[in-house]
């Protein structure tokens, strides 16, 4: 036994040092491009000589959802090459913990960047045949995904199950809050349900109808 101890330490301390240089697994959800058409976009980050290290490239467009693509732990900027400068269109941080993310792209025209909102599928059971639903307005929002209506505060984010009838359709019915706390439905659809992929929903404000709706469905792979 004296013997046998230190080498099973030495294989966890070599399994340890592995799954902290495996880094994160990333795809990212592109609710609207900053530019027409596709556009390269580059994943880096800055080595201790401020030079830029590359780990993978994705095409973006709108709306879109990129293939899964490895970055190492800590902070990685989304670059487009201008000539020969690298300009960064914003970053994300991921953590030890966090070996799969989705990052939603959310687009700022005046500053011609995109805010990151780090999203992880595992801590939040997002599995095939779920909803993920993120309100991203100031408005309570009312959402009916076939079963019983949700309300998702400003700011939530919520995953629920999609409840289709025998012919693999539900309701998708989005209202929200008005100021007289009445409910008004802004979007009402019926929808294949396909238990194999998991569906975004996200939730903006629009000033006509008090809700815009961004659906999306991922396929997989999701592991």
């Amino acid at each position: 036994m004296l013997v046998i101890a230190p080498v099973i330490s030495n294989a966890q301390g070599e399994s340890a040092a592995k799954r902290k240089e495996a880094g994160t697994m990333v795809r990212m959800l592109c609710v609207q491009s900053l530019t027409e058409g596709d556009e390269e976009v580059i994943l880096a980050t800055k080595t201790k000589d401020g030079e830029w290290k590359e780990h993978g490239k994705v095409t973006l467009r709108s709306p879109f959802i990129t293939p899964w693509v490895h970055v190492p732990k800590g902070m990685t900027h989304l670059l487009r090459k201008q000539g020969e400068e690298m300009v960064s269109l914003g970053s994300f941080k991921s953590g030890k913990n966090l070996n799969r993310a989705i990052l939603v792209l959310l687009p700022d025209v005046a500053k011609k960047t995109y805010r990151v909102n780090v999203i992880n599928p595992g801590e939040l059971k997002f599995q095939k045949g779920k909803a993920l639903i993120l309100n991203y307005s100031k408005i309570l929002a009312v959402v009916k995904l076939g079963g019983k209506q949700k309300t998702v505060k400003p700011g939530q984010l919520l995953v629920e199950n999609i409840t289709a009838n025998q012919d693999s359709m539900y309701r998708l019915l989005v209202s929200y809050v008005n100021l007289e706390k009445k409910i008004v439905a802004c979007y009402d659809r019926f929808v294949s349900s396909n238990p194999k992929t998991r569906k975004f929903l996200l939730l903006f404000p629009d000033p006509n109808t008090g809700l815009r709706v961004f659906s999306l469905s991922e396929f997989g792979p999701f592991e």
